[in-house]
């Protein structure tokens, strides 16, 4: 009988990935679970606090439980309606959202604003349709008194409540956006369509920061203690100490246009050939002719573009056409034109079989005696199919009573066997060889990462075996060699050291890469996911490689081999950034004052750059005329909200900036910082484009498309409720121990 040792050699490195995965367990999984104890403040710490409140983990944890059982329950009540669940939006379920409807709802309290259990009822029969019995709900609720958290009805009216609260205090503070006045709407008119032209001189802040002088080094660990927990942003006006969370990896790349030049050299007539013969009736068959423009054509497309721009925004698509019945369409025609002398109809090309017919422009010939009547004494029975409908319509001679026996040639629909009917094998060749090449490429790319991935695992199981081995018995294993990949298969490896997601995101190639992710939430199905929400995600492992590709089409491959969190350094390692901090927040009113100076140099008629060509002390500075450019930029996708413009030679403008520089008439100065206040600019305007009177021409056409005001409107008062309720924030001096989870 073997024994105990035996059968552990036997399955030893089963065993041991077992043990290191328990131990893996241990390390990330049990310290979080000792820390919920109930025993007291030590084991329970403060999430966050407020004045007058503050949350801790116990509670934290149930708010958010209870916010998913508030979501399941409303999804039950909506079910039980009739309607759809997957149509309905939930309440956010994060530890932010939840200490933000707490203090929306304390301010509504504040100011009188009560939500009874009636006001409740009334909003579960509105949420309902009034289509759900008090039973019904109840019968919910009861659903949810079992499993590892029981609820009452008490505590779903509760949670409620806070929700209804905090989304009557939002819908009070936004009783002032209602309506989008006429001067209101003129602003949002300007900032999307007039430009701005102006002369600039920046001041960067940095250029005069030896005129600073430090203060006493207490001085500086209460700036330091002010700010260690927060982490540094390009744009942010304030500093940060925190070290953001970092990582090192690894990557592999294939570069599509190398990929597919190397492949399409293997590509023989014979793949050719036969390529274009099983695909020709799917990608090379013969487009229609356009039919040729005539008058009534035009009246169409006219009318056609007319309800286009009237259909509604949230649609984006044309109403789809609607075609006459056959048997109402010749009759009809018949009884238009039967008082009207016939007319001689010119010869016509062919159009295609398919027509898309407007009601409100739908023209015909004009038909002879005989065919009008012939086709007002039609019966039902002599209509022929719509599908044959069609096809007739499609000929110019039936309209005026031509025997189709006499249709030309053109206008026969060609077979599918006909050649003239596809474009010819030497006119498509090389396109067809592009095809080929590049799902040759993507096969071949995937064979390698796949390999590669193999290769990983494997390694991966390994090192775990090793480490969780006494002392790590053994040598270490050795990663796959990325280069000696690289250069076998024509791919380029590159590596990434201790870089955080800004820097990653900034440098571009893999930083810059994506991959599509099922969705059911997302109106396509599917949502882009970019490499940094990949691999610095919590439950991103190190050694798992991940697959994403950039917009030219390159691939990636690419694996974590080190994972930094974020951290606060303590004061003597963070000493030199903060210095440097506080001489560039003490040096932004010497930038200003500078920038004053030149802009009221140059407020007499002269230019910013002759205000500077006398300057003998001071930062060296110079001149630049930027524009035409707008405050806001349109989205690249019709129905987005716009972003504030970023012209090209302006260092990060921000709303300051825009407003200092779109409230000058022509000639006039201000000065105006960045958004981090970095830089202080002096500006003069040159011109608008177009002026002021073209403007408001423009302003007041009919023609002009007032849904792209909307967005823009929309997206203002979404801005104000953030900076309101970030007002409320404060007022309240809500302080976070820790970031919150999602």
């Amino acid at each position: 009988m073997a024994g105990s040792f035996e059968i552990f050699r036997k399955y030893q490195r089963s065993l041991l990935v077992f043990v290191a995965i328990l131990a893996m367990l241990a390390f990330f999984v049990l310290p979080p679970f000792l820390q919920m104890g109930v025993g007291g403040a030590g084991s329970d710490p403060v999430v966050a606090s407020w004045s007058g409140g503050e949350i801790r983990e116990s509670d934290m944890m149930r708010g958010v439980a209870m916010r998913t059982v508030l979501n399941q329950f409303l999804l039950d009540a909506v079910a039980a309606s009739g309607r759809d669940p997957g149509r309905m939006r939930l309440l956010p379920d994060d530890e932010e959202d939840v200490v933000r409807t707490m203090l929306l709802a304390k301010e509504a309290e504040a100011n009188g604003v009560v939500v009874s259990n009636a006001a409740i009822n009334q909003f579960l029969g509105e949420w309902t349709n009034n289509m759900v019995r008090p039973e019904q709900f109840d019968a919910i609720i009861a659903r949810r008194r079992g499993g590892p958290m029981a609820v009452s009805q008490a505590d779903v009216f509760e949670a409620l409540r806070s929700v209804l609260a905090a989304g009557r205090m939002e819908r009070l503070f936004l009783t002032g956006f209602a309506g989008d006045p006429p001067g209101q709407r003129w602003e949002y008119f300007r900032r999307l369509e007039q430009g701005a032209t102006v002369e600039v001189v920046p001041v960067a802040v940095e250029s005069l920061v030896e005129a600073v002088s430090l203060p006493s080094e207490a001085t500086l660990r209460n700036f330091f203690d002010q700010y260690k927990n927060d982490l540094p942003a390009a744009r942010s006006a304030t500093p940060g100490f925190k070290e953001p969370h970092r990582i090192s990896a690894e990557y592999l790349v294939a570069k599509r246009e190398v990929i597919e030049a190397e492949v399409r050299k293997d590509v023989t007539e014979e793949q050719v050939k036969k390529f274009y013969d099983e695909n020709k009736e799917r990608l090379y068959r013969v487009k229609a002719a356009e039919p040729a423009e005539t008058e009534d054509g035009a009246a169409a497309k006219g009318d056609a573009a007319d309800a286009e721009k009237k259909t509604d925004a949230a649609e984006q698509k044309p109403a789809e056409p609607a075609v006459p019945a056959a048997e109402d369409a010749k009759p009809a025609a018949a009884d238009e034109k039967a008082t009207e002398p016939a007319k001689p109809v010119e010869p016509k090309a062919a159009v295609p079989s398919r027509l898309w017919v407007v009601p409100a422009a739908f023209r015909q010939p004009a038909a002879d005696a005989k065919t009008a009547a012939a086709a007002a004494e039609a019966k039902p029975a002599d209509v022929k199919p719509e599908a044959d409908a069609k096809v007739e319509a499609a000929k110019p001679d039936d309209a005026v009573g031509k025997p189709s026996g006499d249709a030309s040639p053109s206008d026969t629909p060609a077979k599918k066997d006909d050649p003239a009917a596809f474009e010819p094998l030497e006119k498509v060749a090389d396109d067809v060889r592009n095809r080929l090449a590049s799902e040759a490429a993507a096969k071949r790319i995937d064979a390698v990462f796949t390999a590669v991935t193999a290769d990983f695992a494997r390694y991966a199981e390994d090192l775990a075996l090793w480490q969780a081995q006494v002392a790590g018995a053994g040598s270490r294993p050795q990663p796959p060699n990325v280069e000696a990949i690289a250069k076998k298969q024509g791919l380029e490896s590159g590596r990434l050291e201790r870089v955080s997601a800004g820097d990653a995101v900034a440098a571009g190639g893999l930083g810059t890469s994506f991959e599509l992710s099922l969705d059911q939430n997302s109106p396509m199905g599917f949502r882009q996911v970019s490499w940094d929400e990949m691999v610095f995600a919590p439950t991103a492992s190190l050694w798992r490689p991940a697959g994403t590709r950039d917009v030219a089409g390159n691939r990636y491959l690419s694996w974590k081999t080190d994972d930094q969190p974020a951290f606060s350094p303590t004061f003597d390692k963070a000493k030199s950034d903060v210095e440097r901090a506080w001489k560039i927040v003490e040096g932004r009113p010497l930038a200003r004052k500078l920038a004053e100076e030149l802009a009221k140099q140059a407020g007499d008629g002269k230019t910013l750059e002759s205000a500077i060509a006398t300057r003998t002390e001071g930062p060296k500075l110079a001149a630049a005329t930027v524009g035409p450019f707008t405050w806001m930029a349109r989205a690249g996708t019709f129905g987005a909200a716009p972003t504030l413009a970023q012209p090209d030679g302006l260092s990060m403008p921000g709303e300051e900036f825009m407003k200092a520089v779109f409230a000058l008439e022509p000639g006039q100065t201000a000065v105006a910082f960045n958004e981090p206040r970095t830089v202080c600019y002096a500006i003069r305007l040159v011109a608008y484009e177009p002026d002021q009177e073209k403007l408001r021409e423009q302003f007041v056409d009919p023609g002009f498309d007032q849904r792209r005001i909307a967005v823009l409107a929309r997206q203002q008062e979404g801005d104000a409720i953030g900076r309101w309720i970030e007002d409320v924030e404060r007022r309240y001096a809500l302080q976070w121990k820790r970031s919150p989870r999602r």
